[in-house]
């Protein structure tokens, strides 16, 4: 306290004390910290009703440093052995992710109190510790603690993103119905929620016909659920009985409908859903506006998603992301760069999304000094361990050839997704490092990630680019036999393709037989070139006319036949196949390459 400083009064500190409340109560968290910060000033000292509104504020601005500021604080003024300022600094803690701060409050309590409780299940159920919030659950049974819906949905929260976690869940909503708390609509909302997480969607749509008064997040969590599998038709009938029944939409809501109309991918759809939105006087909301960017983007109307960017006044780095992300997609990539550069210029931080998008513009555009300079801004506000921006990192070296700085930034990730892998292993596909990539494919297992259908072709394409034809045919074995996947038309290609570039034609044959007929005509380019190429047995000739049967409006198998049978000198036949072409009015499409000259 300075010696000018005036002498604390009574009346002085009430009334710091009731703006300091005031505040927190209003939401206003920085200036209540401002004003505590005038209070010392002025030398007086916070008392029992100061602290918990200033632990409210650092728990809602996350700053646990301020907070055991303010703990130390309660200690020294000896307002922290109330239970209500005890509660509100154990509460600050676990909001703060200070687990071992809150659990050692919460321990020195000699009787805790039901929020007290609540407080600490909540906190391990924020983390998904959900074994911890279920012995801390038992726990306040044992000391004669009824548990409340408060305590319920603290647990269920951390089973909600953890499928180990869902028999634990299930046990809890038992308990709900056993206790009486099943009729709570949080608890309820909770249990659908986890149930939907869970990929139970039709578990979920029971329990949802049976809750009578359903609040607007009951129909968002199963809308969500509905989006995850596709089901847009779903999402649209639940809004409308959303209406029917004058049920009030949100934001949430909203956003859903969106993305529905996203999947739908009409646009007459897409202006129906926008109208809608503007008639309830939402369209300036900036989770909207950057939905509904990237529903006319999706639409390829890039006019109307632009006309949007425009309109919102105060543009936040989603809105931005999804302009920038509308150009990437829809092949304009020099006007995406051109919003990035303007969005840097307005002061907007980009995050990780938007440098992900501009990575793979860069990379689409073969510009390796925009790459450069966009890899510089990832740097600088620290994003280039994510591993969505890492993923586009790795994509745009390994197109531009270089390997080895893509392996520094792959090593440099410390929670490797399966996008990040999969980048990885592609990487050295594309640049002919076959032996690398399927090194590297199996540590990835080694580590316990699984490989879905996107990895394995990347290392299909590996054994075809270094002819590892046993490592290609082991592959494609433990793909449909250990992991289930079903190969797809890329699968095929490539081991076709690997097989003919080794020279085992029959084989190839032999192979393209057993797959299914659907599939069979979208794999010959492989064969028909590897004949073409190497002028060996023209028994190949003998299966042409059914091939071309099979998928007679595919100009390319004209071409490659016509150009195969010219290879074994056969002119006529192959003259033959060309005015075939030309005959039914087929057009072979153009291949096309750019480069870049003088930036």
């Amino acid at each position: 306290m300075s010696e000018s400083a005036p002498p604390p009064t009574d009346a002085t500190l009430c009334e710091w004390n009731h703006l300091i409340q005031h505040t927190a109560a209003s939401g206003s968290y920085s200036r209540c910290l401002r004003h505590y910060a005038s209070l010392l000033a002025a030398g007086l000292r916070g008392g029992a009703s100061t602290f918990p509104s200033l632990a409210k504020s650092c728990a809602a601005l996350r700053l646990p440093r301020v907070g055991r500021a303010i703990h130390a604080h309660a200690l020294l003024a000896g307002a922290a052995s109330g239970v209500f300022v005890r509660t509100s600094l154990l509460d600050m803690y676990a909001k703060c992710a200070r687990l071992p701060d809150a659990r050692l409050l919460f321990d020195e309590m000699p009787r805790p109190t039901l929020v007290s409780w609540n407080c600490m299940v909540a906190a391990y159920g924020r983390i998904h510790e959900v074994e911890e919030s279920v012995a801390v659950f038992n726990a306040m049974q044992r000391a004669g603690v009824r548990p409340s819906e408060g305590t319920l949905v603290g647990v269920l929260s951390g089973c909600v993103d953890s499928v180990s976690a869902g028999n634990i869940g299930l046990c809890v909503y038992g308990y709900s119905v056993k206790s009486g708390l099943d009729a709570d609509l949080p608890v309820l909302n909770s249990v659908l929620t986890m149930l939907v997480r869970g990929s139970h969607l039709d578990v979920a749509r029971s329990l949802f016909d049976t809750i009578s008064n359903k609040s607007v997040v009951t129909w968002t969590a199963l809308a969500s659920g509905y989006l995850h599998i596709g089901d847009y038709m779903e999402v649209f009938d639940l809004f409308n009985l959303m209406r029917a029944v004058g049920q009030t939409v949100d934001s949430a809501v909203l956003v859903n409908l969106i993305s529905a109309a996203v999947l739908f991918g009409n646009l007459l759809v897409a202006k129906g859903v926008h109208a809608l939105v503007i008639k309830l006087g939402c369209e300036s909301e900036e989770d909207i506006a950057a939905s509904l960017i990237n529903l006319y983007a999706k639409s390829e109307d890039l006019e109307s998603a632009r006309e949007i960017f425009d309109a919102v006044h105060m543009v936040n780095v989603v809105v931005w992301t999804s302009m920038i992300s509308g150009y990437v997609e829809g092949g304009h990539l020099n006007e995406a760069l051109m919003v990035f550069d303007n969005m840097r210029c307005a002061k907007i931080e980009p995050n990780e999304a938007t440098v992900s998008s501009l990575l793979s513009a860069c990379a689409k555009l073969g510009s390796a000094e925009l790459g450069k300079k966009v890899e510089r801004d990832a740097i600088s506000i620290g994003l280039q361990s994510d591993p969505r921006v890492a993923t586009g990192l790795i994509n745009m070296h390994c197109k531009f050839g270089n390997i080895k700085l893509a392996r520094k930034i792959f090593d440099g990730v410390r929670n490797r997704d399966l996008a990040v892998w999969s980048a990885m292993i592609n990487g050295y596909a594309c640049n002919g490092e076959g032996s690398e990539a399927l090194v590297l494919f199996k540590e990835m297992k080694d580590k316990g990630v699984q490989p879905d259908a996107i990895v394995f072709t990347h290392v299909l394409t590996a054994c075809n680019y270094s002819g590892l034809v046993n490592e290609g045919l082991e592959c494609f074995r433990s793909m449909t036999v250990e992991y289930g996947v079903e190969p797809s038309v890329e699968h095929h290609m490539c081991m076709v393709d690997l097989l003919c570039k080794a020279g085992h034609f029959r084989s190839a044959l032999k192979f393209i037989k057993q797959t299914p007929s659907q599939v069979q005509t979208k794999i010959l380019a492989p064969i028909f070139s590897s004949y073409s190429t190497n002028c060996v047995d023209p028994s190949i000739e003998l299966i042409s006319e059914d091939i071309l049967n099979l998928d007679p409006e595919n100009s390319g198998h004209y071409v490659l036949m016509s150009n195969m049978l010219s290879s074994l000198g056969k002119w006529k036949k192959a003259t033959s196949y060309r005015r075939q072409l030309r005959k039914q009015g087929l057009i072979k499409e153009p291949g096309w390459s750019f480069v870049q000259l003088s930036g």
